[in-house]
């Protein structure tokens, strides 16, 4: 067998979502992964060779081992996920290594000897994992695992399909970790007969059979995804698929009590308490949030309390009462007024426009009124200067002057 296995396609720059265990070996030794709580099993989530060009060795107190200090694209080698995968998925605790994982390994060493073995893992309950087939799971995070992993997968139904759901506001990342179903093995076969596909509505993301090699990546333009196992089989001896799901975007706030919502946008939000009311730990009634690159509001929102309940507690005086009760007034018409400047920006603007427009038609009309009447006084009396000067015996010569 050639090199292929060791140099496959880098499709990652940076981890695909934080957390997990790291596993780290040399690569002519064993990588190690174990769950101690019972029910836990492992899930890899990617795992790459390095070269030795990055690598350090460190003393941990059991001999030397070999590290990787960043995670940096352009010293990775290749992908080991599906090798991994194979191996320790959905075990408790396993043991991985090249030379008896990795079919002809051997023959190409020079290729990954002296480098590193590198993996991100999670020990995840059984009871964790989202897989009842028409389930619609609102969470902000989670996994997604098709029943039977990692020995087989399900053909009934043969349609199975979970959705996953988060706030209006947010975006999902889904990130599959393992895929193993059967892949295209007739060449009369055109397509996959059975498969895993990403849909958002009508909008098809994935679609895939086969094996993945590195985590595959989609993530949504709103707040809904539907993953789908089509299966032609009752039950066939490939893994399944494994998949993570985070939101992107901060999870709408509870609307504290007594208060209300004002505004509310992918990356800030306004909150308002009711008028005599106030946040207890800044005694305002207005409150901006902002979510930050972690997903997380930069404050936190706890409901309004009354002012005279502060008073009674003896948390505020008489004097900062009165201060916040007529501030509150004032910001209450403030907010009036904010609302009826729209009237006033647009009504007023439009009704000045409209008389400007009808007063300068009334001008052009008048004006050419006027001009027509000058027209036919000048026309009478250059008839009347002509009759004035070669009379007729039947003339009337009228005495007024033109005044033209």
């Amino acid at each position: 067998m050639n090199s292929q296995p060791l140099l496959l396609l880098l499709m990652a720059t940076f981890p695909l979502f934080t957390g997990g265990e790291v596993a780290e070996e040399c690569s002519e030794g064993e990588l190690s992964f174990s769950c101690e709580a019972p029910g836990e099993e492992v899930i890899i989530r990617e795992a790459w060779l390095y070269g030795s060009s990055v690598m350090t060795k460190v003393d941990l107190g059991l001999g030397e081992k070999c590290h990787v200090p960043e995670y940096n694209l352009q010293y990775k080698k290749g992908s080991l996920l599906q090798y991994i995968n194979k191996q320790c998925g959905g075990q408790a605790e396993c043991k991985f290594s090249l030379e008896n994982h990795v079919p002809s390994a051997l023959q190409v060493q020079d290729q990954w000897e002296g480098g590193v073995l590198w993996a991100v893992y999670h020990c995840v309950h059984k009871s964790e994992f989202y897989r009842v087939c028409g389930s619609e799971v609102y969470a902000q995070s989670g996994w997604v695992q098709s029943i039977g992993y990692p020995q087989y997968y399900l053909g009934e139904p043969a349609v199975c399909t979970i959705t996953l759901r988060v706030d209006d506001k947010q975006r999902i990342q889904l990130t599959i970790t393992d895929l193993n179903i059967r892949e295209i093995v007739s060449p009369n076969e055109v397509s996959c007969r059975d498969s895993l596909s990403v849909t958002e509505g009508s909008k098809q993301l994935l679609h895939r059979c086969e094996e993945t090699k590195v985590p595959l990546s989609i993530t949504s333009e709103g707040p809904e995804l539907n993953i789908t196992l089509t299966a032609t089989t009752n039950l066939f001896p490939k893994r399944g698929y494994v998949a993570h799901f985070q939101a992107l975007g901060c999870k709408t706030p509870s609307t504290p009590q007594d208060g209300y919502l004002i505004f509310r946008n992918a990356t800030h939000a306004e909150y308002c308490c009711c008028v005599h009311h106030v946040f207890p730990d800044t005694l305002a009634r207005q409150r901006f949030l902002q979510c930050n690159k972690l997903h997380v509001w930069n404050d936190t929102l706890p409901d309004c309390i009354d002012l005279e309940e502060l008073l009674e507690d003896g948390n505020i005086t008489e004097i900062q009462f009165h201060n916040l009760i007529n501030g509150s007034t004032t910001y209450a018409q403030a907010e009036m007024l904010r609302q009826a400047h729209l009237v006033y920006d647009l009504v007023v603007p439009t009704v000045i426009m409209t008389v400007l427009v009808l007063g300068n038609v009334a001008v052009v009309f008048l004006i050419i009124y006027c001009r027509r009447g000058v027209i036919e006084e000048g026309v009478r009396c250059e008839e009347l200067e002509s009759i004035k000067a070669n009379p007729e015996p039947t003339d009337v010569i009228d005495s007024e002057p033109c005044n033209v």
